[in-house]
C-alpha cells in the first residue's frame, strides 16, 4: 500500500508540478504559482534606458533578489532546472514588452576557454525560449568572443569599455538587418555597446539590447506595474 501511495504521489508529481520556486501549485502552462509571480522585480519598459548604439534596450527584471542569486547560483553551480526556468521567465518578461521582432538573436559569446570551464553559456541558454517563441535564429557562431576578457564585474565603468575593446570577431556574413544582443545581465552597458558598435559596422540597421536582468536603483522599480503572465 505504502508503495502504491508513493507511486500516485509521483505520477501526481509529473502531471501536475508544483510551482518552481515553492512547490505549491502553479499557474496553468506556468512555472510558477501566482504568489511567486507577484514577488519577483519585474522591470517595467520606462526603467530599461536605451544604450549607446542600441535602438531598443529591453530586461526582464531588475537585478534584485532572487533574481541575482538564481542566476549567480545557475552560472557556478549548473543548475540547469532552474536556468530551463530562469529562460520561460525572461520570455515572459521580454514578449509582454516588445515593439517589434528582430530578424535574429545574438546570445553575448563566451571565450572558449570560459565556456570550457563553465560548460553552457548562460546568455544561449536564457535566449532559447525567446528564440524558439519568436521563431527566429540564434547566431551561435557569426560572432566569437576571440579575446579572453577579465570579468567585467571585478572592473569599474571605463576599465570594462577597455576591457571588451576589440574582443569580438565576426566569423561570418551576417544576412540579418535586425538583430537583438542578449545577455544574462546589463550593468554599464558596455558589452552591449561593443557588440551593437560591430554589428552597426557591418551593415545590421538596428541592434536591441536584451537581458534577462539590469542592475538599477531599487526604489525605480518598486513602484512598477506587475506583468500580466496571461
Amino acid at each position: 500500500m505504502k508503495v502504491a501511495a508513493h507511486l500516485l504521489q509521483a505520477a501526481n508529481l509529473l502531471l501536475h508540478p508544483g510551482c518552481a520556486f515553492c512547490g505549491l501549485p502553479r499557474l496553468p502552462g506556468y512555472p510558477l504559482c501566482e504568489a511567486c509571480h507577484a514577488d519577483l522585480p519585474w522591470l517595467p519598459v520606462e526603467y530599461n534606458p536605451t544604450i549607446a548604439g542600441c535602438t531598443a534596450s529591453l530586461s526582464a527584471f531588475a537585478y534584485h533578489p532572487p533574481i541575482n542569486n538564481l542566476l549567480l547560483g545557475i552560472k557556478f553551480g549548473k543548475n540547469l532546472r532552474e536556468l530551463a526556468v530562469m529562460g520561460e521567465l525572461t520570455a515572459v518578461g521580454i514578449l509582454s514588452q516588445l515593439p517589434t521582432v528582430p530578424d535574429a538573436i545574438l546570445p553575448v559569446p563566451l571565450h572558449t576557454a570560459r565556456l570550457h570551464i563553465r560548460g553552457f553559456n548562460q546568455a544561449l541558454e536564457l535566449a532559447r525560449p525567446l528564440a524558439k517563441q519568436l521563431a527566429i535564429p540564434l547566431l551561435t557562431d557569426t560572432i566569437t568572443r576571440h579575446k579572453a576578457t577579465q570579468a567585467q564585474t571585478e572592473l569599474d565603468s571605463n576599465q570594462r569599455q577597455h576591457n571588451l575593446h576589440q574582443a569580438f570577431r565576426v566569423q561570418k556574413p551576417i544576412r540579418h538587418q535586425h538583430i537583438a544582443i542578449f545577455d544574462d545581465v546589463i550593468t554599464t552597458g558596455s558589452t552591449a555597446r561593443e557588440l551593437a558598435s560591430l554589428l552597426l559596422a557591418h551593415g545590421v540597421q538596428q541592434v536591441d539590447i536584451w537581458s534577462c536582468a539590469r542592475s538599477i536603483l531599487r526604489q525605480k522599480h518598486e513602484a512598477g506595474a506587475q506583468i500580466d503572465y496571461h
